[in-house]
């Protein structure tokens, strides 16, 4: 990300807005510091794993703890320490010579100015720097390198606290996320682009890398990219070398910049004219519906039930039900179509930490009776961001179930046949749920921007 970017005619700082987010995220160790009594707490952001029986290393990325401080994704062996009381927090960054490997990556311009950097050449070294008190380090990281005992180790009531804090995003995490936005759509263009012309679904996905500009170990999930019926694939990563005739296609897939995500979702039809177009059309507004129904206070739970109504009267509205939506629903037959939660908390993790959490403490918040393995229980606050992605599916393994239950009778299955095909739909937004009530779609903006 350049340190200087024009947004709607106004320049944004990304080295001011991380100097603030710095300061921000210190207040809140601060107080979690204050709250469970450690000196000190210290994040690590992993190191390199080798391959088994082999000399080579797997992609390394670093963990999101650390992330939601630093833009050092791709560097093992960092350390960060917040220590009570301290005016900047301390980050230390291995230094061995390694002719072997491209130099580390690096903090920005401009972004060492609210830290205090350290190089450290072992973790004896390290050790020297931090809190020398009985228990006076909480240790965030994978490993338990510093040898502590293990009830200082990945301390529960210390991550639980760091999750819950998690949820409302700096101004500096809202504009990573709304360039990762920025950076994503065209490249969703240039996929769709590539598959109207026939291609397969790893062309599809090498045309998406190379518009954002980015390797697939950079990305913050991988590329979905299903064409025809591997759309009703949720996660459909094993992509097709041979090209198919197209019918249609969904792909989900975002960007990474500085550790956080956009996580954005769009299907397209081949035939403009099908039913399975019209059906594309009619879930896009069902979509931007369950958008605007969010907001400050609502709950995920809700807004859930409510998408399970919508996807049932579409189900209805093609015929595919020979029941009323309500019936459809009572009778929980929207889950075959549908069999995920409309949304989650987005930041550094794309499934984002804390939102199910009651407090800081690590309460949970009880689960809902009918959908309870849905990712966010919590009630939207003030800056955080959620993904929007309702999904209308035929999926053959569901569909098969349904078809040997009681409520084969209430589904229209040559409609079905029809659409099988088609895989399905899923659109997917993500939001910024703003202090003074205002929703800010992301996404929306981010393709308006490049149609416009």
């Amino acid at each position: 990300m350049n340190q200087s970017q024009i947004i709607d005619g106004a320049k944004v700082n990304i080295a001011k807005l991380y100097a603030q987010h710095l300061a921000e995220k210190l207040s809140r160790f601060q107080a979690i510091l204050a709250e469970t009594g450690f000196d000190e707490i210290v994040i690590g952001s992993g190191d390199s794993k080798m391959q088994f029986a082999d000399d080579m290393a797997y992609p390394f990325k670093a963990n999101p703890y650390l992330r939601e401080w630093l833009p050092l994704a791709r560097r093992a062996g960092c350390y960060l320490q917040i220590s009570a009381g301290a005016s900047k927090p301390r980050l230390f960054l291995l230094t061995v010579e390694d002719i072997w490997h491209t130099a580390p990556e690096t903090l920005p311009a401009d972004f060492e100015q609210g830290l205090e950097v350290i190089e450290y050449a072992s973790i004896k070294e390290l050790k020297l720097h931090l809190s020398q008190a009985e228990g006076g380090t909480a240790f965030i990281n994978e490993t338990n390198k510093l040898g502590l005992a293990a009830e200082f180790w990945n301390p529960k009531k210390v991550t639980d606290q760091i999750d819950f804090q998690r949820r409302a995003k700096t101004p500096y995490e809202q504009e990573c996320v709304r360039e990762a936005n920025r950076q994503a759509v065209p490249a969703h263009r240039a996929a769709y682009q590539v598959f109207m012309s026939g291609a397969s679904e790893l062309e599809i996905a090498a045309a998406y890398l190379a518009a954002c500009n980015q390797s697939e170990n950079e990305m913050p999930y991988g590329i979905i990219a299903g064409v025809n019926e591997h759309a009703a694939v949720l996660h459909h990563h094993d992509l097709f070398k041979q090209p198919q005739a197209p019918r249609s296609f969904l792909i989900d897939a975002g960007v990474a910049v500085n550790g956080y995500a956009s996580d954005i979702t769009r299907t397209y039809a081949f035939d403009k004219g099908s039913d399975f177009a019209e059906m594309i059309v009619v879930m896009d507004a069902v979509q931007l519906e369950l958008v605007a129904a969010g907001g400050l206070g609502k709950s995920p739970i809700d807004l859930n039930v409510l998408s399970h109504l919508r996807v049932a009267e579409v189900l209805r509205q093609f015929d595919i039900l020979n029941v009323s939506a309500e019936e459809a629903f009572e009778a929980d037959i929207t889950a075959a179509f549908y069999p995920h939660g409309l949304g989650h908390h987005l930041g550094c993790n794309v499934h984002d930490r804390g939102s199910n959490l009651a407090s800081g403490q690590g309460d949970l918040l009880p689960a809902s009776e009918k959908y309870p393995k849905l990712r966010s229980s919590a009630a939207m606050v003030a800056n955080q961001i959620h993904t929007v992605e309702p999904g209308l599916y035929f999926i053959p393994a569901l569909l098969a179930k349904l078809r040997a239950g009681n409520n084969s009778s209430k589904i229209n299955w040559s409609r079905v046949d029809d659409f099988l095909p088609f895989g399905g739909i899923r659109i997917e937004d993500n939001i910024i749920v703003h202090a003074d009530g205002l929703l800010e779609n992301l996404t929306r903006d981010a393709f308006s921007g490049i149609d416009s």
